[in-house]
């Protein structure tokens, strides 16, 4: 046998040899991806084909599959749509996009929107499958796995929506308070705890997570369990304001807090008497001298303002509905006549 490789070891014979390998290499890498390509094509198409609409409106879309319109005129033409509200045809022309797109990162970038908006629509189940099948092409996409998370969170299934928060903490995305927030979900959500289990549970939660506190008075309160006025004075009143103005006093007797926040709160809703209060609240402030002269025409109104995306919101949330930031809500006030206010409690 070593007589048999000698006679082969020309220089030539070598370099032949190396060539056909690469040679056999590159035809099976060529038809290999050939395979593949046809292969997600036919899956894309197949995916496309569970969420088709069915329309009668038969030459919107004809247009709408005419090639000579570019992909990114689709786009832009399904992100109009979207913006407007109509997520119908913003998802038929997203379909009709995926259908026509080859790159790998082209169709990422329409999955992850084609979800975004069925969640927006409300369609959750559908969202949860759009997002997994563009995560089945691009498992690191921090987006899509984002937009997972609060999609089985809204549908209540908090054990997924770990799993994928697991994922984006492996990709170096801070995940510590969504963590928090969903098991304070699936404690008040779950069945097998009575309410003062809960409470025990939620307690023990805000010593770590005190933004959760607020969370923690809403369930004591529609579950009409008897709170300590010691539990009020560890409160967040600076994200409690709206909640401390609608506030019964058979719930909380603000006349005895030695809190300024709270004070101010008292002598706004004329509760006590008017006594400055320094960097008391502007709104607070004149609303405590309008009840000291006697003059009730005026009271507060609320907005809520997310701090990492800047929309505002008429309701208090604990994850933004637009940008699904958590804790990021600031909540600002402004004066307004009594006949303007609708007077409706949250509590």
């Amino acid at each position: 046998m070593d007589n048999f490789f000698i006679e082969y070891r020309d220089p030539l014979f070598g370099i032949i040899i190396l060539c056909a390998i690469v040679f056999v290499i590159s035809f099976s890498n060529y038809w290999w991806g050939v395979f593949k390509n046809k292969e997600e094509k036919q899956s894309i198409e197949k995916f496309v084909k569970k969420f088709e609409i069915v329309t009668d409106e038969n030459e919107y879309k004809k247009l709408l599959e005419d090639f000579s319109i570019p992909l990114e005129s689709l786009a832009l033409l399904a992100h109009a749509y979207s913006k407007s509200g109509d997520y119908e045809k913003a998802i038929n022309i997203y379909l009709v996009a995926l259908k026509r797109v080859k790159g790998k990162d082209e169709k990422q970038y329409l999955l992850s929107t084609l979800g975004k908006t069925y969640f927006k629509a409300g369609f959750l189940r559908r969202s949860a499958e759009v997002f997994l099948e563009s995560l089945r092409l691009h498992p690191r996409n921090a987006e899509s796995l984002k937009y997972l998370t609060v999609t089985y969170e809204q549908l209540q299934e908090y054990e997924k929506a770990q799993e994928v928060l697991d994922s984006l903490e492996e990709l170096g995305a801070k995940v510590t308070l969504q963590k928090h927030f969903l098991v304070a979900l699936s404690i008040t959500k779950d069945s097998t705890l009575g309410d003062i289990q809960k409470v025990e549970k939620l307690s023990e939660l805000c010593k770590s997570v005190p933004f959760l506190k607020r969370k923690l008075f809403e369930f004591m309160h529609e579950k009409c369990l008897p709170i300590k006025a010691e539990f009020f004075e560890s409160l967040p009143f600076d994200g409690m304001i709206d909640t401390l103005w609608y506030m019964d006093a058979s719930v909380y007797d603000m006349t005895t807090s030695n809190d300024d926040m709270v004070k101010s709160i008292a002598m706004a809703k004329g509760l006590i008497p008017y006594t400055p209060i320094p960097h008391a609240s502007f709104a607070l402030d004149v609303l405590g001298k309008l009840r000291s002269l006697g003059d009730e025409s005026a009271t507060l109104s609320f907005d809520y303002v997310c701090n990492e995306c800047k929309q505002v919101f008429p309701i208090h949330f604990y994850r933004c509905p637009h940008c699904q930031s958590i804790n990021s809500v600031q909540i600002q006030t402004s004066i307004t006549k009594v006949s303007d206010e609708e007077n409706i409690s949250f509590l």
